[in-house]
């Protein structure tokens, strides 16, 4: 006989709330299954007055969405979603139970510069304040963040829109993109076998879909830094941000997940105002 860990279901995921019903006030949903332990650091920090002992994910926004509509005016229970593509793409689900993010990800709410300092002065302690500031300008790799992924995810957008089936915003961004050259670069051979996959698929699909046209549109919402910052998948964002301290201040090498935590760990989230506000009018 053998034995392992039960396999985790969504009926699984979904009932799990039963058990902790009587130590939440309120019961978070989240997606990812994965980012579990990250959510619930960042919803005590915005709600510090609500008792909640565990916050739910249920394994993938489908689910979020089928569980919301089961429990439409359950004041109790709040579903927290990534934007993801969702408003470019006209398919933002409008139930008043359902809270988005106004970026892609939560990843996206961690491009703190305070809390990206504290991460390098926890592994370099001597370290002043004003040598990380003259070693890394924070705006300038913003900048370099819009040059190097927007074309990329105009592309993915552009995948998603006609369900083209190409793997796109899951591709890991080393797949692209070469980080140990600042500024950083293209891989432009893979890029452009990537593009004509693309142009391949749309011809498929329709001959007058022509990619340059779709780019065209999707441009649009990656205009300037700041677009780009709410449009690019914070993980791409973040695992880059990562390579780099680590290669400015020799620091020793985190998996993302552990630097995703410590940022949360360290952030203020001002920017999530907007979600404690209207969570808070809406369980009122």
């Amino acid at each position: 006989m053998e034995f392992g860990f039960p396999e985790i279901t969504d009926s699984f995921l979904r009932g799990q709330n039963i058990v902790y019903t009587q130590f939440n006030d309120v019961e978070f949903y989240v997606e990812d299954v994965k980012q579990e332990n990250f959510y619930f650091e960042i919803l005590k920090k915005l709600f510090p007055d609500i008792k909640f002992e565990k916050i739910f994910p249920l394994g993938g926004k489908p689910n979020v969405f089928t569980d919301a509509a089961l429990n439409l005016g359950n004041k109790k229970k709040v579903y927290i979603v990534d934007l993801d593509f969702d408003e470019i793409l006209n398919i933002r689900n409008t139930a008043t139970n359902i809270f988005y993010l106004e970026k892609y990800s939560i990843e996206n709410y961690l491009l703190d510069f305070d809390a990206i300092k504290k991460i390098i002065i926890e592994q370099r302690p001597k370290i002043k304040h004003h040598e990380i500031e003259n070693t890394f300008d924070i705006n300038s790799f913003f900048v370099e963040c819009h040059s190097l992924f927007s074309d990329l995810i105009c592309y993915y957008i552009t995948i998603q829109k006609h369900e083209l089936g190409i793997e796109n915003v899951n591709c890991d961004a080393a797949r692209f993109c070469s980080f140990n050259t600042i500024p950083a670069t293209l891989k432009i051979e893979q890029v452009n076998q990537y593009r004509q996959q693309i142009e391949g698929s749309l011809r498929i699909k329709s001959s007058k879909l022509k990619l340059n046209a779709q780019l065209k549109t999707f441009k649009k919402y990656l205009r300037n830094v700041s677009n780009s910052l709410n449009n690019i998948p914070g993980k791409y964002i973040l695992n880059f941000l990562k390579y780099r301290i680590e290669h400015l201040f020799s620091l020793s090498q985190m998996t993302l997940e552990s630097f995703t935590y410590r940022l949360a760990r360290n952030c203020e989230f001002k920017e999530l105002a907007f979600l404690k506000q209207r969570v808070t009018s809406y369980i009122e």
